[in-house]
């Protein structure tokens, strides 16, 4: 095999797979598939290409990297590979780790296993870091023993790069020489003459991770239990959507700008944030969410310019959804969302990030939250594994991303899945297990508490919804009382304001007293009945209309006492009737100045009839899905194209028999 070319060596081996296996190749690696390999020799050159093996190294475990390094060093068979690795790993799982380097054409052979130079591509490091068990003692000696330059050297391998260049690893320096000093103990490892590495057991233990690689097994993680995960879940998912509801209200009644970066700035974050009641944290991970789930977008409203970010017309029917089916829809975006919201706040090249800008665009981020549930899913149901099992469960499956997969990245990706609801307590939920690989909408709906309609009133007119509701009656309420506290159970009080907004947005106050007869499991206490009718009585005697606007009442003395107000030269009050006073600002204007003045209208249509002057909420067209390019399908498989050698058959049609 040495005295061929690596290529042609593969391609002569690919000729003797069978078609199934061949079919199976493709299939795992169809980077090499499209455009259809014109023979076995174009096939064999496209894998062996350095981009198509590190998309390969992406599958790749632990246990891989090391059987690749060990036959890097030399061919041998599975019995030999299972000797050399006799305590860190079993033979079965030695042997199936072999049987997936043969299917990925990352080694070829039948009782001996040989691979190619180039599949050193496809390893993470440069050095070989897995031939041995890593003496974890003698590298905690080595790193006492170290300078404060060497540590310093040290640390800043450890937190970017672990490649570093220096003519100090060649030979004729000094054994006295730090870097020599470092390479001797086993702190360093040499990739050429000019070129050192930081093995990554050394970087583990400088950055206060688990070491792996004395052991090749599959890491089993375990935790203590967490009673309660899926309903502590289903409170995360209801929160979520509360809060979701009041960004959208938010940027419903004010837009946010669009900064000249794109996306919106840390001011804009900041006022969302404190409008909603909301961390700045939560807030931009919601903007992120919602603008990826097509909920808000970017547009331009009617006589602006500057571009704005708010709810597109697709909010109004999934806030009519049920909870559940909500809920998935953040949850499938979260887990698809190419982008860092952890990234928003920190500086980058064009100063602070914000939400929706392209410096926290990640095209790998879904890939590290799938491996971070992944490695949940490992751990009993209802457990929540420890940090750092949890962190070698997902480095063992995926050394290749060694660089990402920190302890403080999974910490980060943990708390968001927490934040959604697909983990609880440091578990994994129902839901989140289904995530992974159906729809998780099902799930969530059984851990879901069932919507209620009802609340229970209390003397000092506060009301207490007992679980979850839906999104039209939570409106309801919270048109005739404020919030006070949300969460499993929401409460609420009636105010005079409160009433007040229910009967400005057109409600009679019989509506409203039956509106609390209705639902409450309560007596209405007596107070609540008198506050309705108080502010019902006051809310009518004035009446406002357009002229611009007007204002009327039947009793002149109240025209009158306007008129002497400090409000009446402030809205260019002008007395037409002894009953009537009209007026040159707009309806809305006139009735929200007579308020600040202590003075309640209520507005009214030319028949009469109250009307609501609340704005109504800004919606956006929604964004169009882009379409995904239809792929030209061969007659001829990739594998029959192979077989071929590129050359395709071309399907003839009989000639139709004259008609006679």
């Amino acid at each position: 095999m040495n005295s061929i070319p690596a290529s042609a060596a593969l391609a002569d081996w690919l000729r003797s797979r069978s078609d199934a296996e061949i079919t199976a190749l493709l299939d795992a690696r169809r980077d090499v598939a499209a455009p259809v390999p014109a023979g076995f020799p174009v096939l064999a050159s496209r894998l062996l290409t350095a981009a198509s093996l590190g998309r390969a190294a992406e599958r790749l475990t632990l246990l891989d990297l090391a059987l690749l390094e060990l036959l890097l060093a030399e061919p041998r068979t599975v019995d030999a590979l299972a000797r050399h690795l006799r305590g860190r790993a079993l033979k079965k799982q030695v042997a199936a780790s072999a049987r997936k380097l043969l299917d990925l054409g990352l080694a070829v052979g039948e009782d001996e296993l040989r691979t190619f130079p180039q599949i050193r591509e496809a390893v993470p490091w440069r050095s070989t870091q897995l031939l041995a068990p890593p003496d974890l003692d003698a590298i905690d000696a080595a790193l006492a023993a170290t300078g404060p330059d060497e540590r310093a050297l040290l640390d800043r391998l450890a937190e970017g790069s672990p490649l570093g260049r220096t003519a100090a690893a060649g030979p004729g320096t000094s054994p006295e020489h730090p870097v020599q000093r470092m390479l001797a103990s086993g702190l360093l490892a040499r990739v050429d003459h000019q070129t050192v590495e930081l093995p990554w057991e050394v970087r583990a233990r400088l950055r206060g991770e688990l070491p792996l690689g004395a052991s090749l097994k599959p890491p089993q993680p375990d935790g203590p239990p967490v009673p309660g995960a899926d309903g502590a879940g289903a409170v995360a998912a209801l929160e979520l959507l509360r809060h979701a509801d009041d960004v959208l209200d938010v940027l419903g009644a004010v837009p946010a700008q669009r900064v000249k970066a794109g996306g919106i700035g840390v001011r804009e974050l900041r006022r969302v944030a404190k409008a909603a009641g909301l961390t700045e944290e939560r807030a931009a991970l919601l903007l992120e969410l919602l603008a990826a789930a097509g909920l808000i977008a970017e547009g331009e409203l009617d006589g602006e310019e500057d571009s704005v970010f708010a709810p597109t017309v697709a909010v109004d029917e999934w806030q009519r959804s049920a909870p559940a089916e909500r809920w998935a829809l953040l949850a499938r975006t979260w887990l698809e969302l190419r982008r860092q919201p952890a990234l928003i706040g920190t500086r980058g090249e064009e100063g602070i990030v914000g939400p929706l800008h392209r410096a926290a665009r990640s095209t790998v981020a879904p890939q590290d939250r799938a491996a971070v549930l992944d490695a949940l899913a490992l751990a009993p149901p209802g457990t929540a594994p420890h940090r750092q099992d949890l962190h070698a469960a997902a480095r063992y499956a995926h050394p290749s991303w060694y660089r990402r997969l920190t302890l403080e990245a999974i910490a980060g990706i943990v708390e968001q899945a927490q934040i959604v609801g697909l983990v609880a307590g440091g578990a994994l939920t129902s839901a989140g297990r289904a995530a992974r690989t159906t729809d998780p909408a099902q799930a969530m709906a059984a851990a879901l508490p069932k919507p209620v309609e009802e609340f229970l009133l209390q003397a000092d007119l506060t009301l207490t919804i007992p679980g979850p509701t839906t999104h039209d009656f939570a409106a309801a309420v919270a048109l005739v009382a404020d919030l006070e506290s949300a969460g499993g159970a929401a409460v609420y009080r009636v105010t005079d304001a409160s009433v007040r907004r229910a009967l400005d947005a057109g409600r009679t106050s019989a509506e409203v007293h039956a509106f609390f007869v209705a639902h409450s499991v309560t007596p209405v206490p007596q107070g609540l009945t008198y506050l309705v009718d108080d502010v019902a009585r006051r809310h009518g005697a004035l009446r406002a209309g357009v002229a611009a606007s007007f204002l009327r009442s039947d009793d002149p003395a109240l025209i009158a006492a306007v008129l002497a107000s400090p409000a009446a030269e402030a809205l260019a009050l002008r007395a037409v009737a002894p009953t009537v006073l009209i007026a040159q600002v707009p309806l809305s204007d006139l009735v929200a100045g007579l308020a600040a003045a202590s003075f309640n209208a209520a507005a009214e249509d030319s028949r009469g009839v109250v009307v609501d002057l609340r704005p109504a909420a800004i919606r956006l067209p929604s964004p169009r899905p882009v379409p995904r390019r239809r792929s030209r399908r061969s007659s001829n498989s990739p594998m029959r194209r192979c077989r071929s050698g590129g050359r395709t058959s071309r399907r003839t049609t009989a000639p139709r028999p004259a008609r006679s």
